[in-house]
């Protein structure tokens, strides 16, 4: 069958771009000394895709061993080392791997909670800026995309994932949490961001492009500024 793209997108969000191994956590999106960068993560089997590979004598049908929840992103030397050893490394073991390095990136993006519209302003301005610049700087509109499309590409898609994607998410979850003190218009603009943040994130996971989903809304990065 082989892996589906979207599950590999749901990998690496999931993953933030990190081996799963405790004991590693390799960076799977090196740079290397003339700028460019690669992808070194590789997709693991935690029961092996056939009765005979690494773990694989068990009762999950052939069918759903390529399914995200039997997959694990491992830089090359982790996977090399639990598949020519899986009496060191049985199931239980990688799967709790998995679960805990993904508990670990959620619990990266808990929104904390603020008495002040400028306390909350001053949380997410970080967030919006950084975001800001990763899109200027490896956007599908930047100069880099146009001059060095096929690397801009491949780091467009890393930075989207590993930190616009939770970006996104935490200044929603922010924003949700102090809708109490949004004013005027501010309740629309965190709507449409809403339908963005959700159209975006459906894009860079399943593999499709609608083209339909809506833009960042103009003037977004300005809430719970008392100076606009």
């Amino acid at each position: 069958m082989g892996i589906k793209a979207k599950v590999k997108r749901k990998l690496w969000a999931s993953s933030g771009g990190y081996c799963a191994n405790p004991d590693c956590h390799n960076d799977l999106f090196p740079f290397f000394e003339n700028g460019e960068i690669t992808n070194i993560e590789e997709l693991a089997h935690i029961i092996g895709q056939q009765q005979k590979g690494p773990r694989g004598n068990s009762s999950l049908p052939l069918t759903d061993r390529d399914d995200f929840e039997n997959i694990v992103l491992l830089c090359p030397n982790c996977h090399t080392k639990i598949d020519k050893n899986p009496s060191m490394f049985p199931t239980d073991l990688i799967k709790k791997w998995k679960s805990e390095h993904e508990s670990k990136i959620i619990n990266l993006f808990v929104a904390p909670k603020f008495k002040t519209r400028s306390q909350v302003r001053a949380f997410l301005k970080p967030l919006f800026a950084e975001n800001h610049a990763i899109f200027n700087i490896y956007g599908p509109y930047s100069k880099n995309a146009q001059n060095k499309q096929a690397s801009t590409e491949l780091m467009w898609d890393k930075l989207a994932i590993e930190k616009i994607l939770p970006n996104n998410r935490l200044i929603e979850q922010t924003i949700s949490q102090h809708e109490h003190l949004l004013q005027n218009d501010e309740y629309g603009q965190y709507i449409e961001f809403k339908l963005h943040r959700e159209g975006f994130e459906y894009n860079k996971l399943s593999g499709d492009v609608n083209d339909a989903v809506p833009t960042f809304p103009s003037k977004f990065e300005l809430i719970f500024d008392e100076k606009k």
